[in-house]
């Protein structure tokens, strides 16, 4: 078995040893193998492409799977493509059918994290094409993804992309390595993740999740023209914030130091979920473990993803039929 198919074998095994036999290409179920792009496609080049990363989560109660915001994660990969002009399709429902029927046909029964996918394909291509393009849809059983409560944090060397060089606001793949620079200087000292700051000095996000805290009693974070992904997790966590908890949320520009004083601080994400932070380079935040709000907002988010909070706002869709 070569080293590629033996990386497909572990990808496709869940906890629970459910395996995953497909993936989606242009709205079309292809074998796990077989999803590829050529080494000489333009978006492995050049790096033009964008995707969605977001969740989908098994409620035992009610053998159900619950997609979480399907629709609001394919309007926003619709708007980056906008963004960096790459043709592609632009029917919302359409895009969110075809992930949900992957899923069917994996008959995949267990917390999920799902991809969606579009890139440049043109052979051989030039920096400045803008198609044609190509989606790849996966759904991959998927746990906590950083393996653990309570965040060691570093803030990072590295500044926050901005507005003028990078879309900060959409999910462009070359975006990433912005964030993965930071992570990987924050592993090599000793830490779980790292937090940005933007050029200006103001804190930015993580390296993939926005942030959170809670100063004075006062839940703030960061404003979305502070070089911050437009995050659906995040503005999950707002409206489950006011509606939920009563809370009026500081939307504003926040300093370095402030984490160091405030009484909880926490990152959100699709992937990332809601997770407290323990410590900010090394000091404490509040006690170390996870705050009243936190907690709260936790539990909610919890509850909002298999439906039982925010019913109203129609968030989590039902994957199989009842």
């Amino acid at each position: 078995m070569s080293n590629f198919q033996e990386s497909a074998v572990a990808i496709k095994q869940s906890a629970h040893g459910q395996p995953v036999k497909y993936l989606l290409h242009d709205g079309e179920l292809v074998d796990y193998a077989d999803a590829r792009l050529h080494v000489l496609s333009t978006s492995l080049k050049y790096g033009v492409g964008v995707f969605e990363g977001f969740r989908a989560y098994w409620s035992e109660d009610e053998q159900q799977l619950y997609a979480f915001r399907v629709a609001d994660h394919m309007k926003r990969l619709i708007d980056s493509m906008r963004v960096v002009e790459i043709d592609g399709p632009q029917d919302v429902r359409e895009l969110g059918d075809q992930l949900l029927g992957l899923i069917r046909a994996n008959d995949l029964r267990g917390n999920l994290h799902m991809r969606a996918q579009v890139f440049v394909d043109s052979k051989d291509g030039k920096p400045e094409d803008t198609g044609p393009s190509t989606v790849f849809m996966a759904a991959i059983p998927m746990g906590n993804y950083f393996g653990g409560t309570g965040l060691n944090v570093q803030i990072s060397s590295w500044a926050r992309l901005s507005d003028r060089s990078m879309p900060p606001r959409i999910k462009s793949i070359a975006n990433y390595q912005n964030g993965r620079l930071a992570l990987l200087e924050a592993k090599r000292n000793g830490y779980d993740a790292a937090l940005l700051l933007t050029e200006s000095g103001h804190v930015a996000e993580g390296a993939g999740y926005n942030v959170f805290m809670v100063r004075q009693g006062k839940l703030c974070t960061p404003p979305v023209t502070d070089s911050i992904l437009e995050g659906i997790t995040r503005d999950s966590v707002l409206h489950l914030a006011r509606t939920e908890l009563g809370l009026d949320v500081d939307i504003r520009p926040i300093d370095r130091t402030e984490l160091y004083s405030a009484e909880e601080v926490f990152v959100c994400g699709s992937a990332a979920e809601v997770n407290h932070v323990a410590s900010v380079d090394r000091t404490t935040i509040g006690q170390g473990t996870a705050g009243d709000i936190t907690r709260s907002l936790q539990e909610l988010y919890r509850q909002a993803v298999v439906g039982r909070v925010a019913e109203d706002q129609g968030w989590a869709t039902p994957v199989y039929p009842s």
